[in-house]
Order: structure tokens, then C-alpha cells, then sequence
């Protein structure tokens, strides 16, 4: 079974030396990829006694993505994890859509924190707990910005970008939908495919040309592009003619993760080889 790990659970070592206290084997808890948990942030309303300060919670924030990790677990790796948690006292287990690396969608469970622990108000966490997740964010090569956000009480705009490809750039017959925004040319890995009046997004290892925007507000724009897209919500994606996904963009001045829309189709398309539409 998999399991969407983004708090102190990403520190293998504070694992591990909970589990010897404990006295309970870890059982299977192997890495599988990088994830995030979309249409969420994380948050500090939480007090946990045994931490001494506010421990991690992830909240529905459309827009929004939680960095974390897949590990493929087994029953006895399971058993931990839900009294670590404090399973149906502290926290509830949750079945969730998260976003692999390669843009592909998968179910997984974790953990929230159950309503009426929920104090509705920022309670800081000690250092020594932010130092714990902060270094297994680093473990996994995870972004700490969203962390870093949370302990300070406020949401992260993570990712704070979205890479178009297609009808979406500049000087094509959606452009309006991005409103005024900061942009520049960039790439992905992947293929495109020729859909007649606009493309679709493949994973691949090709190249792919677009443009990287910046909007001034993350949340107003997805609203108005999901629809667009035909993307149904995270319940509804086997439906959905393209999903939300998460890139890893390159540009002159740099590399970003950015929002993207991925085409779920699996029929033959004819493929865009140099990765530029050109379309209408």
C-alpha cells in the first residue's frame, strides 16, 4: 500500500528512533518517489504535548501543493504510523489523490489532524521539531519554502508558477484566460501529441516548449482554467479529459516547479517531434 509522508515522518532517523522506543518494528517503509498533494497547504493549528509545539496538519487550499514523499508500506509499517499519529485520537487516516513526478496521478493515504484538535489559530512549532522535517524535506531533495511558510504562520504560494504549452501562450486564441502576468519562455521533459485544434501533454522524454507564468493570484486562475481544461477535480480525474500536474520547468534564469495540464488519452495521436505547437 502507499503512503503520502510530508511531516516528521520524512526523517527516516526520528522514525526510527521513535519506532526502538517504542518497541515496535518499522516493518517495509521504502521510498517509492517524490509527490505532492494537490489543492492543499500545510498548517500549524495543532498543540501536540509531545512535541511541545505545534506539529504539521495539511488543509484543503485550492492552488496549492504539499511537497512529500511515496513510500510503499506494509501492514506492520502501517500499525506504526497509525499510533505514531495517534490514530483516531490526534489524528484521522485520509485516502488522497497525490501527483508523482512524472505528472501521474495516484491514490495513497495519510494523515490530517481530526477537527476538534484543531485550535483555528497559529501555534508555532519548536525548533527542534521544524529542524526534523526541514531535514527530511533535504533527505529527498523536497522544496522547504511551504515548511518554512507554515512556521511562520502563513500559506506558501507553492508552486507559484503554471507552464502553458498549447492555445494558453502568447498570441493564441486563449491567452486572455492568464490575464496580465510575468512571463518567460521555458521547457519540460515530455512529448507533445496533435490533438487538430490544440495539444495534449504526454510524459515522454522529449522536449517541450512553452512559457512559464507567474500569475498575480495562483487560486483565481486555476478556478478559471480547470474548466477550460476539462479537468473535473481530484474525485473525478478518470474523467477528466487533462489533469492538474506539477513540472519541473527550465528557463535562462533558472529551474521551478509549475503547474501544467497533462492530457489523460491513451489512443494513438500523431506527435509534435520538436515539441513547439504552433497551432492557431
Amino acid at each position: 500500500m502507499r503512503y503520502f509522508g510530508y511531516g516528521s515522518n520524512l526523517d527516516r532517523v526520528d522514525l526510527r528512533r521513535w519506532c526502538a522506543d517504542k518497541r515496535m518494528p518499522l516493518g517495509r517503509y521504502e521510498p517509492v518517489g517524490v509527490a505532492f498533494l494537490p489543492d492543499h497547504a500545510l498548517a500549524f493549528h495543532y498543540f501536540s504535548r509531545p512535541r511541545g509545539g505545534g506539529a504539521l496538519d495539511v488543509t484543503p487550499t485550492f492552488g496549492r501543493a504539499v511537497p512529500g514523499m511515496l513510500f510503499e508500506v506494509d501492514d506492520d509499517a502501517r500499525a506504526v504510523l497509525d499510533r505514531k499519529e495517534g490514530l483516531g485520537v490526534r489524528y484521522e487516516r485520509r485516502e488522497v489523490a497525490v501527483l508523482r513526478a512524472d505528472g501521474e496521478v495516484e491514490r495513497a493515504f495519510t494523515y490530517g489532524v481530526m477537527e476538534p484538535f484543531r485550535e483555528g489559530r497559529f501555534i508555532a512549532p519548536t525548533n527542534d521539531y521544524a529542524a526534523i522535517v526541514r531535514r527530511g524535506l533535504a533527505d529527498f531533495g523536497l522544496p522547504s519554502a511551504p515548511l518554512e511558510a507554515a512556521a511562520a504562520g502563513e500559506v506558501a504560494g507553492f508552486p507559484p508558477r503554471v507552464f502553458v504549452y498549447g492555445t494558453l501562450k502568447r498570441g493564441h486564441c486563449r491567452q486572455h484566460l492568464l490575464g496580465p502576468t510575468d512571463h518567460e519562455a521555458a521547457t519540460i521533459t515530455g512529448e507533445l501529441v496533435d490533438l487538430g485544434a490544440y495539444p495534449g501533454l504526454r510524459s515522454g522524454d522529449g522536449v517541450v516548449h512553452g512559457e512559464l507564468h507567474r500569475p498575480a493570484e495562483m487560486s483565481a486562475l486555476l478556478a478559471r482554467l480547470d474548466p477550460v481544461e476539462d479537468f473535473e477535480g481530484w474525485d473525478q480525474v478518470e474523467r477528466s479529459m487533462y489533469h492538474r500536474a506539477i513540472v519541473r520547468a527550465e528557463m535562462a534564469s533558472g529551474v521551478e516547479l509549475a503547474w501544467t495540464y497533462v492530457y489523460r488519452g491513451r489512443e494513438a495521436r500523431p506527435r509534435i517531434v520538436d515539441g513547439t505547437w504552433r497551432g492557431e
